[in-house]
């Protein structure tokens, strides 16, 4: 099994895709995102996940058919993790449970541990930081095929160091992590807090400041979020994990929150505009621009209308969107990485 970039060379062979749809010449997916082809029986929460059932299965050989060749359209570090275990099987088998946690972490921003969250950090610095020597050939091209081959090809050799040893890789997690410590620290405080709507699935944080991903999504399992900031600045979102197919349990569907962004204006004394992104994209968020962000709308009033809406609309099907029945033409995704 080798490692073929997305792209023309990859339709002449027959192909394994990971972390997203194939072309002809695919015999296998692995993918949890909306419309995949997945065989039912290794369906898990992440790529990776699916491809250790993959390596486990009785019928690995019978699933692969006469693959030759691995392969993803799209760059992330669930993507990358599962190139490397379609290619390292043994390797990978091995750590799977760290590879699982570095999964979880990078995909959901799940708290799972002090090293698969410094693993993801380091993941993300690598390919973002202008320090990385990865990051100074992604400005070469603006090609996102060419990028994500690139990220894919300077990536895999690194990974298995990475994974034994991430001290190795401090300057690149550490700043992000200590951002994470942070957050962390606040809400063993107090200085931020989290109260749980479970009627609606919505967590209403209360913040002084912004918080990373990693440590909000530690206090809470509901799928919708509420930021409440300084100066009556919010912010509404989903969590990624509504956006794929879980198989771990199957959060309610989104509820479209653009006429919930209409209501607001409706409220709004304040200059700027509530705008709410499309429903299925990656992750979808409601949030005021232009004017100075501060809203005239008290927090209180901005909670109880926002859940009034998943209240009111929660069976209206006209603006649900669930990625278990999604139509790929209808499926928008940004970089969650």
């Amino acid at each position: 099994m080798r490692y073929i970039p997305y792209g023309k060379d990859l339709e002449r062979v027959p192909n394994i895709v990971v972390g997203g749809g194939g072309n002809d010449a695919t015999v296998l997916e692995l993918s949890q995102r909306p419309e995949n082809a997945t065989p039912a029986e290794l369906k898990a929460d992440t790529s990776l996940e699916i491809v250790l059932n993959y390596l486990r299965s009785p019928q690995r050989a019978a699933y692969a058919g006469a693959a030759e060749a691995v392969s993803s359209g799209r760059y992330d570090i669930d993507g990358l993790l599962s190139l490397w275990a379609v290619l390292n099987p043994e390797a990978a088998l091995k750590r799977a449970e760290l590879l699982a946690a570095v999964a979880a972490c990078a995909s959901f921003d799940r708290w799972s541990g002090e090293g698969a969250a410094k693993i993801a950090c380091a993941l993300r610095g690598l390919a973002t930081l202008d320090s990385s020597p990865v990051k100074t050939g992604l400005d070469e091209t603006e090609d996102d095929l060419k990028r994500t081959a690139h990220l894919y090809q300077e990536m895999l050799p690194l990974l298995p160091q990475l994974l034994d040893d991430v001290n190795e890789f401090e300057s690149y997690w550490r700043d992000e992590y200590r951002r994470v410590e942070a957050g962390r620290s606040l809400f063993a405080e107090g200085t931020a807090t989290v109260k749980e709507m479970a009627e609606v699935d919505l967590a209403v944080f209360t913040l002084s400041e912004e918080v990373h991903n990693i440590a909000l999504y530690e206090q809470t399992n509901m799928s919708r979020v509420v930021l409440l900031l300084p100066e009556q600045r919010y912010r509404a979102r989903y969590r990624y994990e509504t956006w794929v197919e879980l198989a771990s349990h199957r959060p309610p569907p989104r509820i479209d929150l653009r006429p919930f962004a209409a209501l607001l204006e409706s409220f709004e004394g304040s200059p700027g505009e509530w705008i709410a992104d499309d429903v299925s994209s990656a992750i979808p968020q409601l949030q005021q621009h232009g004017g100075d962000g501060e809203s005239s709308i008290t927090p209180g009033l901005f909670v109880r209308l926002l859940a009034q809406h998943l209240r009111d609309n929660a069976a209206d099907e006209a603006l649900l969107w669930s990625p278990y029945a999604a139509d790929d033409a209808g499926v928008e995704e940004t970089p969650s990485d």
